[in-house]
């Protein structure tokens, strides 16, 4: 392109000098200074071109992206991260993509070989806070911004020595659960839990119990003791509500399915009237037990979080009564934005939460929701405008402890 404007000036210049020769052996003054303001123009316009194309750039890069597990979640937020860079003509990355198998060894493993071949940024889906936090100062020293994803780390030293983080308020996720299930008065709860003590997990678990402590529905103790002590049956007696029983499922449905049978088992059709799945693979095993069990899952007050588009219909269709749309692809979308901003040299939002959307059986039809695992339906909604984008927009909230 400079070649080009450089080529450019010069035959504007040879041109001018023409016109001055052929004008006369006797060159007047007033020729000769036509032809100088001619190759000051050419010049200017030369400056004016290279500002133009300095502004417009492409931002290539080569990224390490790290995912903590083959999980469906993270693969829809990677695969938005790349698609939102491919229509962008400001970009030009190239995204490597590793997945481990929830060891905070492997972690590291991914992480330094990512390092060691000098990436320009590294964007990690956390096995646990510590092992993140050693990660964070290997980059400080080797000056590769990190970016976090998926889970927070605020509470870590040297958390704000990070590029970015972006992650779900899931204690306000699991409080939209709580609150629809205590409005329609289920009592009597199964908790089937994400991978025990992840903090999004114990977050969603304390938010629902909270939802209860705040409208006035006694568990007999508080929901923080509650949540940590995984209470089910020894409690005082004064609760009017209580947990039933409790498990993991690991965010997948074959676990979730294998507890939810047992539960059926042991507490029988009429011990609970509620079950909580953290997420929506989760509530599929249990769905998939009542009706090994033969039971109606629309007689029973059914709750998740995760929002993906199978859920829009469970709730359409009565199968379940809420869930809340936390869409893996607006976190793509997310850092997407943080990455390119800390390219640019730009001012941005560094440690946010995206948006939750709460819906039930009564506001199904109202509520604009974000594609989920869709990126093909995610990246026309957002060509057309049909959902917050921005992460400047105040539907993005900040995480705290930064």
């Amino acid at each position: 392109m400079r070649k080009w404007l450089y080529k450019m000036v010069i035959l504007m210049a040879v041109l001018a000098l023409a016109l001055v020769a052929a004008s006369s052996c006797k060159v007047e003054e007033a020729v000769v200074d036509a032809a100088k303001e001619v190759v000051d123009a050419a010049e200017e316009v030369v400056d004016a071109a290279e500002e133009a194309v300095d502004a417009a750039e492409v931002l290539t890069l080569d990224i390490g992206f790290y995912a903590d597990a083959a999980d469906s979640y993270y693969q829809v937020m990677v695969d938005t991260f790349e698609a939102c860079a491919a229509v962008d003509p400001e970009c030009d990355w190239t995204v490597n993509y590793k997945v481990g198998q929830n060891t905070a060894a492997e972690q590291l493993q991914a992480f330094e070989d990512f390092v060691v071949s000098e990436y320009d940024a590294i964007v990690v889906i956390m096995n646990n806070a510590d092992t993140t936090s050693e990660c964070i100062v290997k980059t400080v020293d080797a000056g590769i911004p990190y970016f976090g994803a998926a889970h927070s780390f605020a509470q870590v030293p040297n958390a704000k020595d990070a590029a970015g983080s972006c992650c779900y308020n899931f204690l306000t996720a699991g409080k939209y659960s709580g609150e629809d299930m205590a409005q329609r008065g289920a009592k009597k709860i199964i908790m089937i839990e994400g991978v025990l003590g992840q903090g999004s997990a114990s977050s969603q678990t304390l938010g629902f119990l909270q939802a209860y402590e705040e409208a006035g529905i006694s568990l007999g103790n508080t929901a923080q003791e509650v949540a940590e002590q995984k209470m089910e049956a020894d409690l005082d007696g004064t609760q009017e509500a209580e947990v039933v029983a409790w498990a993991s499922g690991g965010w997948f449905s074959d676990p979730a399915q294998k507890a939810m049978t047992d539960f059926i088992t042991s507490l029988g059709p009429d011990g609970f009237d509620c079950v909580y799945a953290q997420n929506d693979p989760m509530m599929e095993g249990v769905l998939m037990a009542m009706e090994d069990a033969g039971l109606n899952p629309s007689d029973y007050l059914l709750t998740a979080c995760n929002g993906r588009e199978i859920s829009w219909q469970w709730v359409k269709d009565g199968i379940i009564k809420s869930d809340v749309n936390q869409a893996a692809s607006l976190e793509g979308e997310t850092l997407y934005q943080q990455v390119k901003a800390f390219f640019k040299g730009e001012e941005y939002r560094k440690y946010v939460h995206p948006y939750l959307t709460s819906y039930n059986v009564d506001n199904i039809n109202d509520v604009s929701l974000v594609p989920f695992s869709d990126v093909d339906a995610y990246m026309a909604g957002r060509a057309a405008g049909d959902f917050a984008t921005d992460i400047n927009d105040p539907l993005w909230t900040d995480q705290a402890g930064y």
